[in-house]
């Protein structure tokens, strides 16, 4: 736009005309900043639009490089409407037509109407290609993000109202045999309510805590509570944050099949690392049966696949889950 000055500079316009066309492009300059502050909300760029409009066709009937504001016009179109292809095509022919139409009309015809027009053309859709890619990612965003609130609710009350069961039903048969033991398993119901509450909230938010010493803890509990002997060999060292919030998660999924499913006596778990991975493998002597999979193993694969990991389980004597998760080149810098 500082061609705007190169005509009144060659001419050696007086002071009136290099006032008018400071103001002009000042106004403009408003715009734009206006644009670049408020361009993701389209009411305003509305605005903006049909402001450098007025400018456009007010500034072409006193100089014919007025039409080089249509460009804009045509620019901040497919923001003001969201990149609908229509819109922002009817917004960009109708700038067009007021660049050659207002050239025409007004001054000497030339070619550089059509070269203008040319840039309108482009930058126009151009945007309007921009603008229909950001809205998709947004899509996709928003779908990853239920996804993930739909997978976490899935881990976390499918573990605790597990818990909630057992503990629950080992109150009711103690009431007339140990009123005090039954009285500290409601007690356990309450907290774990609570803790489950809190982590749901944690969950919306997207600040799940899923640490994976607690986890060990938890599932130990939970299987000793469903009267299943645990054996439990773990090195956690080594892992990142989300490597070990991936494992809790599945540590959690996995331990309450067992208990939902299983009918298992014995649970071995064990965490090991080598040279390349860390591997995560639950093994029970129960049913050993696997059915399809459902959300909850779709949700354990998704997240172990999405680290670039493995995800297998077979049924024999029992069911065993391996989990495999590759080491990253910093952790197989820092073992070396």
């Amino acid at each position: 736009m500082i061609y705007l000055f190169v005509d009144p500079y060659r001419n050696g316009a007086g002071w009136i005309e290099w006032t008018v066309t400071t103001l002009a492009f000042l106004f403009f300059l408003a715009l734009c900043i206006v644009g670049a502050i408020y361009w993701a909300k389209p009411r305003i760029i509305r605005v903006v639009c049909v402001l450098m409009a007025l400018l456009g066709i007010a500034f072409t009937l006193y100089k014919p490089v007025g039409v080089f504001f249509f460009i804009f016009v045509a620019a901040y179109g497919a923001l003001a409407v969201s990149g609908s292809t229509i819109g922002s095509a009817l917004i960009t022919a109708g700038a067009i037509f007021l660049i050659i139409g207002g050239w025409n009309l007004l001054w000497p015809p030339n070619v550089m109407p059509y070269i203008v027009s040319a840039y309108a053309f482009v930058i126009g859709g151009a945007i309007t290609f921009v603008v229909r890619e950001q809205i998709a990612v947004r899509h996709i965003v928003k779908s990853s993000e239920r996804e993930r609130i739909a997978r976490d609710l899935h881990d976390i009350l499918g573990h605790t109202l597990s818990v909630i069961t057992m503990k629950a039903e080992l109150a009711s048969r103690l009431f007339e045999l140990d009123r005090s033991r039954a009285k500290a398993e409601i007690e356990a119901v309450e907290q774990i309510s609570r803790a489950a509450l809190q982590e749901v909230r944690q969950v919306i938010h997207g600040y799940h805590d899923g640490g994976l010493m607690r986890e060990f803890e938890s599932v130990k509990a939970v299987l000793e509570t469903a009267s299943v002997k645990v054996e439990q060999h773990y090195d956690t060292t080594g892992l990142t944050l989300s490597q070990e919030r991936v494992l809790a998660l599945v540590l959690r999924e996995a331990v309450t099949n067992i208990v939902r499913h299983a009918d298992a006596t014995r649970c071995e778990i064990t965490l090991q690392k080598n040279d390349t991975r860390h591997q995560l493998m639950v093994r029970d002597n129960g049913r050993g049966v696997v059915n399809n999979e459902g959300m909850g193993m779709r949700g354990i694969r998704e997240r172990v696949v999405a680290m670039g990991g493995t995800v297998s389980w077979k049924s024999e004597s029992g069911t065993e889950l391996t989990v495999t998760l590759p080491m990253t080149t910093e952790q197989k810098a820092k073992q070396r």
